[in-house]
């Protein structure tokens, strides 16, 4: 802990300045005794006599005060940057802006980010990161992102979170399934099929949920950390799967095709959102990326509601 504050810096500085206390006291906007005291502190905490006080005649630097003159002036003008660099930052829509995204969700968000909020943001020099959740968390508490996109479930308390969109949850089929022509399903319609797990933090826990608001137990067929492997197995009829983000085609790579089903039943919503570092700041930038990917509440859920944002 530093023996000093910015603030005893800047009266040393005013008292050498204007050579007097009552001078100084004006110039600092305080009162005379208040900076008296203030210099006394700064002296016992630096065990150096900085100035001579004379009465009546104001005050004169001591060699040690001369030598340590230069430094503080130094560290104030220091500072007053670093505050005016702060609001800058704080301020700006231009500079480095380092965003995270979790895996699943990259396909879906970060195109748009990349083209048409680069685009309404030019001076932005945006630096993307795809990660899991885990790691994305860490990265925010090590200070070395400015904002990740992540869902809202099990976020760390530590970080800041702003929702910017909700999901439901739906069921996909092979398109030649017996249920592929209803629209929508209840889980337990499936319930003693396989499932195709998507198996990564938090996409199992939020399936997990899903499953548990409904007081139902699957029967896992198979785990894949592949968004599209989920889709791939589901498309051969191998399975069926719950997932949260929708694709704007209903064909997997192979070429197969499935069937999205809505749930029907009390089944919880997934909330994406921004999350920044603990103690961090709504800057300038922050704000323009979640206004730019706020979705109101009552906007149609459809499949790519991400892909084109133009209309910003």
């Amino acid at each position: 802990m530093l023996p000093f504050t910015l603030r005893q810096l800047e009266y040393f500085e005013a008292i050498a300045a204007e050579g007097t206390l009552s001078a100084a006291a004006v110039s600092c906007n305080v009162s005379a005794s208040a900076l008296a005291l203030a210099l006394d502190e700064l002296e016992h905490r630096l065990s150096l006599q900085l100035f001579v006080r004379r009465k009546g005649k104001g005050v004169t630097l001591t060699p040690s005060g001369m030598r340590l003159l230069s430094l503080a002036r130094q560290t104030v003008s220091t500072a007053e940057t670093l505050a005016a660099e702060a609001a800058h930052a704080a301020t700006s829509l231009a500079g480095r802006f380092t965003i995270g995204c979790y895996s699943t969700l990259t396909p879906f968000f970060l195109p748009s980010i990349m083209q048409e909020f680069q685009r309404l943001h030019p001076q932005l020099e945006l630096e993307l990161t795809e990660a899991d959740a885990p790691l994305l968390s860490d990265l925010l508490l090590q200070g070395r992102l400015d904002a990740a996109l992540i869902y809202g479930a099990h976020v760390s308390a530590e970080l800041a979170f702003d929702a910017v969109a909700s999901f439901r949850p739906y069921a996909m089929v092979a398109s030649n399934h017996r249920l592929a022509g209803r629209g929508r399903v209840h889980l337990s319609e499936l319930i003693d099929e396989p499932l195709i797990l998507l198996d990564v933090h938090p996409s199992r826990p939020n399936t997990e949920e899903i499953f548990g608001a409904l007081a139902l137990q699957p029967r896992i067929g198979h785990t894949t950390t592949s968004f599209e492997l989920v889709r791939c197995l589901v498309g051969r009829g191998l399975g069926y799967g719950v997932l949260i983000q929708r694709p704007a085609t209903t064909t997997t790579y192979e070429g197969q095709d499935i069937a999205m089903l809505e749930l029907s039943g009390d089944v919880p919503v997934a909330t994406v959102g921004l999350a920044r570092p603990p103690g961090a700041p709504r800057t300038a930038r922050y704000a323009a990326l979640q206004n730019f990917l706020q979705v109101p509440a009552d906007a149609p859920e459809k499949p790519g509601a991400f892909r084109d944002r133009t209309d910003q």
